[in-house]
């Protein structure tokens, strides 16, 4: 067998050091490399790893620094974007939620007396003041306001949101009695302050109850007992509306 060149084992040297070739071409390096010290060496080499010159070396350095310092900022700059996105977020939703409670939970609307049923007129036997108030537009009372003015006038002030709620049954602030004890109420507001009339409302839009000089009927025996419960049941703040 003639012996193969130098020139065509070393093109298939790259396949053998890979090992990709095929048995009979292994066979054949190997049995030249027997004899053949530069094929050898030229193997050897392959084998070996190919250093890098220095300015490549250099230039790769950088070039990593340089993406290492590019990917730092991104990360940061990730990290603002979510923390801008998280703070634009809790104050979109805060926003939302003092929307809704001043459109349907803040009681900052005062009922006009148009709406305002009022009956039973009476005193109780402990002096209180009792009236049935019922709102006759079908939607909800949520609170209570009271005021006095200069002249000893005592206002009570139904109140509701902005936005109104419908309500589900003839019961609450809606359709229930009132009271107040005047005595009572002059105590917590000083010792210089005389009630002179009460009134349901505000001071431009008002009913008025009760005034100085005016005689009340009695209340009931059904109002007696329903406000004599209510007392046992919880003791109420004075002028604060009773139980329906």
């Amino acid at each position: 067998m003639s012996r193969v060149s130098c020139d065509i084992i070393q093109d298939l040297l790259p396949l053998y050091h890979d090992r990709v070739c095929s048995a009979d071409t292994k066979a054949l390096v190997e049995d030249h490399l027997v004899d053949c010290p530069d094929c050898r060496e030229v193997l050897s080499h392959m084998s070996s790893p190919m250093p890098l010159p220095a300015q490549t070396v250099d230039q790769n350095h950088d070039e990593g620094a340089g993406l290492r310092q590019v990917a730092a900022q991104w990360s940061r700059t990730k990290w603002i974007a979510f923390t801008k996105g998280l703070l634009l977020t809790c104050l979109a939703v805060g926003l939302l939620f003092l929307v809704y409670v001043g459109l349907f939970k803040w009681n900052i609307t005062n009922v006009p007396t148009r709406v305002m049923q009022v009956s039973d007129i009476s005193q109780l036997k402990n002096g209180r003041i009792v009236y049935h108030v019922k709102m006759s537009d079908g939607f909800n009372v949520n609170q209570a306001s009271y005021d006095t003015d200069t002249e000893g006038k005592f206002y009570v002030t139904p109140k509701r949101p902005i936005i109104k709620s419908k309500r589900f049954a003839d019961m609450g602030l809606s359709n229930m009695y009132y009271s107040i004890d005047i005595k009572e109420r002059e105590k917590s507001l000083g010792e210089d302050v005389q009630i002179k009339a009460l009134y349901l409302g505000t001071a431009d839009d008002r009913i008025l109850i009760w005034e100085q000089g005016m005689e009340l009927p009695p209340a009931s025996e059904s109002v007696e007992l329903q406000f004599k419960s209510d007392e046992n049941e919880n003791k109420r703040p004075p002028g604060q509306p009773s139980g329906p």
